[in-house]
């Protein structure tokens, strides 16, 4: 096997490498001498067959590996259809309940290995993931969704109670196989009710190429809102009519953070002209942030699993879900007087985010929450200021430089009718379905009627069924691979001269849609209109990524191709919406699905699994709600 350390300058056709040892292998290695561990979890390594040669080093981050026959896999292969040979990589994680104080406050707190965040997974490009969930939760159940993997042809690995699969019930254990056809930064957590908002969240990392060079790479940074109070008990003002909407408490950096008076601050250190890679996730429950370092521009490279024509800025958006990778020039626009610069992940309000307890949104000052210092810093606090912006929920927009993908897609005419594929997501504030659904006063939908799943019904065990339970919420998206893309177009509220009998109040959602990459064909602030709006659609090689901001009262309109049969859930990933009912399910070649999978032997797992959920809960009934996700 060839091994390739992604962080060095050492190049694989040079030296004959050794077996290296890794948190994530199957089999003991040891280390040869010419090799320096990288920085994340040392040491890992990359595996490759004999006879692949590394080509990935600082000074060339777009090549990856050559194969035998020279074929080159690099930052412009498309990695849809080219993929190269990775190696199986086991790991099992537990969850389980511990007390613990990330912001100085003390929660019992839903962990992934008795952490938050939970273990990093780290694993190269083409390799495939074997994950064993262990389920120790007591009143629990869980699945675990690893967010932003296309998971093709594996529809039954994407870890959505109610659609993919039941919850693994206390005590037991449900291992997760699918390919990493993708590279890049993202998160796994659980998608069961309110769980990873008490903490089932941690970060995963697919080593690959990257438009534009560095030097040194940063494990991947989860900046969270946090919450003293259970998030299950907090989901409840959701629901309950009385004015009051759930709250977090504070702002945590890779699970450090302050509430008051209380708490700690992220930290790095920066040597000074170094190149250093930074990759930022937001796995909050309802937060929005704009992310910055004081007197440093960014260079972007990445947008969630999308490699992009490097572009740069002084701050990025970041909605829930969302992911950047960034590369820092450790040179300051202008030096502090210590050497210590102020990190921050700014908020807006109204519409944008409800305020968090402990750091309202006007509180500059209090969303500063890391310290990046120079080798040579002194004492003391920074002394820098913030660059001038003003937060907003907005994404970053598209110019004739910024946010162009590296791999070009070219969106042809819709196969569908988007008017039969347009849907308006809002509260549903009609008064004659005040308390109509489960108990709630009012509720998120982006259908006629707020998504309610049957935890133990899961949709991906049913493919023969002709109808459907319409609070699945399940639209049928039967569509040929390959004659082009599909649309589809949701509005903030309603849209111009709707029909519908429903009365939406509109607001801003971070929308996340499973199983695919969609470009993003329009993005508007005003109302829908269904005669002019698709005319300003942008076709030649837009915007993509897995999670877009539909703004408030206006519209969001993507594209994707229907090349991965299953059943895929589309949510807000404001987790307090997606509980509330604001999503759908993309049944997407439903004929297909089973086969897709291997056949039927491929549910055998999930069924083994839904029984167990039965017998637990026969024993231990739980109060369902929310959703289900």
């Amino acid at each position: 096997m060839v091994h390739l350390s992604h962080s060095l300058v050492i190049l694989g056709a040079v030296f004959k490498f050794a077996p290296l040892s890794s948190a994530l292998s199957i089999t003991h290695r040891r280390t040869p001498v010419e090799l320096v561990p990288r920085q994340i979890t040392e040491p890992f390594t990359c595996e490759y067959p004999p006879g692949w040669t590394m080509c990935n080093t600082p000074e060339n981050r777009a090549c990856w590996v050559i194969d035998p026959n020279g074929k080159e896999y690099n930052i412009s292969s498309d990695y849809e259809t080219q993929i190269p040979q990775g190696r199986d990589r086991e790991l099992t994680i537990t969850l389980s309940e511990k007390e613990i104080a990330p912001d100085g406050i003390a929660k019992l707190a839903k962990l992934i290995d008795g952490k938050y965040p939970g273990t990093l997974i780290e694993a190269c490009w083409g390799d495939t993931l074997v994950v064993n969930v262990k389920n120790e939760l007591p009143t629990n159940g869980t699945t675990i969704h690893w967010h932003g993997i296309r998971q093709l042809n594996s529809n039954q690995m994407d870890g959505v109670n109610g659609v993919t699969q039941c919850p693994t019930a206390q005590g037991e254990t449900l291992q997760y196989k699918f390919r990493l056809t993708q590279y890049g930064h993202t998160w796994y957590h659980s998608h069961y009710s309110s769980q990873y908002s008490d903490g089932v969240a941690a970060p995963m990392l697919i080593h690959g190429p990257h438009s534009a060079n560095w030097i040194e790479e940063f494990p991947p940074m989860i900046v969270s809102d946090w919450i003293h109070n259970s998030a299950f008990t907090e989901f409840s003002k959701e629901m309950d009519g009385d004015g009051s909407l759930p709250q977090m408490d504070s702002i945590l950096v890779d699970g450090v953070g302050k509430y008051k008076t209380g708490g700690s601050l992220y930290t790095r250190t920066f040597e000074a002209g170094k190149k250093y890679l930074i990759r930022i996730i937001n796995g909050s429950t309802g937060l929005h942030f704009h992310w910055s370092l004081d007197n440093h521009v960014l260079t972007v490279v990445s947008i969630d699993f999308v490699a992009v024509q490097p572009f740069q800025a002084t701050h990025i958006s970041v909605g829930i879900g969302q992911r950047y990778g960034v590369i820092i020039e450790a040179k300051p626009t202008t030096p502090s007087s210590n050497g210590k610069y102020w990190m921050r992940t700014e908020y807006a309000g109204g519409l944008c985010n409800t305020d968090i307890t402990g750091v309202i949104n006007t509180d500059r000052d209090g969303q500063r929450t890391g310290i990046f210092s120079y080798s040579d810093a002194g004492s003391g606090d920074p002394t820098t200021t913030r660059f001038p912006y003003t937060p907003d929920c907005n994404d970053v927009q598209q110019t004739d430089t910024d946010m162009i993908p590296v791999v070009p897609w070219r969106v042809t005419v819709p196969q569908n009718d988007i008017n039969g594929n347009t849907y308006e997501a809002g509260l549903d504030t009609t008064q004659s379905n005040e308390w109509k659904w489960h108990n709630a006063f009012q509720r998120w939908s982006i259908l006629d009627q707020p998504m309610w799943l049957d935890m133990a019904n899961p949709t991906i065990l049913n493919m023969a069924n002709e109808t459907w339970n319409p609070e699945y919420d399940i639209v049928k998206y039967d569509y040929n691979p390959d004659k082009g893309f599909v649309y589809m177009i949701i509005s903030s509220g309603g849209i111009k001269d709707s029909t519908s009998a429903i009365s939406r109040f509109g607001s801003v959602h971070p929308i996340h849609l499973h199983g695919h990459d969609f470009a993003i064909i329009g993005q508007g602030t005003t109302t829908y209109d269904p005669d002019t709006s698709p005319s300003t659609f942008i076709l030649d090689n837009p915007p993509r990524r897995d999670v877009a901001m539909l703004p408030s009262g206006g519209y969001l309109a993507i594209a994707f191709k229907p090349d991965n049969p299953g059943a895929w859930i589309l949510h807000c990933h404001i987790a307090w919406h997606a509980g509330s009912g604001l999503a759908l399910q993309v049944l997407e070649r439903q004929s297909e699905v089973v086969g897709s999978l291997g056949g039927a032997a491929a549910l055998q797992p999930l069924e083994e699994g839904c029984a167990s959920w039965k017998g637990w809960v026969a024993k231990n009934p739980i109060h369902q709600e929310d959703s289900g996700v």
